[in-house]
């Protein structure tokens, strides 16, 4: 996520994704290709309601940054997602609840290889420091939407004890476009990173 944050590719990400909503909230599968086509399809994003989310939020936060036809498209996907989420209610609040344990399991595994490699462990952080940031998306999602959010606090909290072993404190990981998006009481992961080796 770096130096190369673009609003425009977020934004074309967050369309692709309403558009195939329905599609992902019947289906079985936790992640589900957005790409436009073949050669596209490899470098955008796999879609779950978590990344729909992660862009849902950002580019209504900076909603200034965007010409006015961006924001006209921004008020449209908004504007289809929340009517979807509302008609298709439980398959979204199941999926939800289907994707945060998922995300920790992942970042679990990271955990031991940081143990078992800790040279490894400041390079493979990124990715990391991401699925954290969509998790917390989805909590704040669930809160907007009332949805129960008991049974994965327990889940949350272990990995960010594990967190908070590893980073130390710095300065924002991210874009310094986006950093106005996280705030540090929030989103503290992002403020920081595991010691090099």
């Amino acid at each position: 996520m770096s130096s190369r944050y673009s609003l425009s590719r977020d934004l074309d990400e967050l369309e692709r994704m309403v558009e195939r909503l329905v599609d992902y909230l019947l289906g079985d599968a936790m992640y589900l290709p957005v790409g436009g086509g073949f050669f596209r399809g490899a470098s955008t994003p796999q879609m779950t309601l978590g990344a729909l989310l992660l862009r849902r939020r950002r580019l209504a936060k900076l909603r200034g940054k965007l010409k006015r036809a961006d924001s006209v498209r921004l008020d449209d996907a908004l504007a289809q997602h929340d009517s979807l989420q509302r008609e298709w209610t439980l398959h979204y609040e199941q999926k939800l609840q289907r994707e945060v344990p998922m995300r920790l399991k992942l970042m679990a595994g990271f955990f031991r290889e940081c143990k078992e490699n800790p040279r490894d462990c400041a390079g493979a952080y990124p990715v990391e420091a991401l699925r954290r940031a969509i998790v917390q998306e989805i909590l704040i999602a669930m809160a907007e939407y009332g949805f129960e959010r008991r049974e994965a606090a327990a889940a949350i909290q272990h990995a960010d004890q594990m967190l908070r072993k590893l980073l130390q404190a710095g300065n924002f990981i991210w874009t310094p476009m986006l950093e106005p998006v996280y705030p540090r009481e929030t989103f503290w992961w992002l403020y920081g990173s595991p010691a090099a080796g």
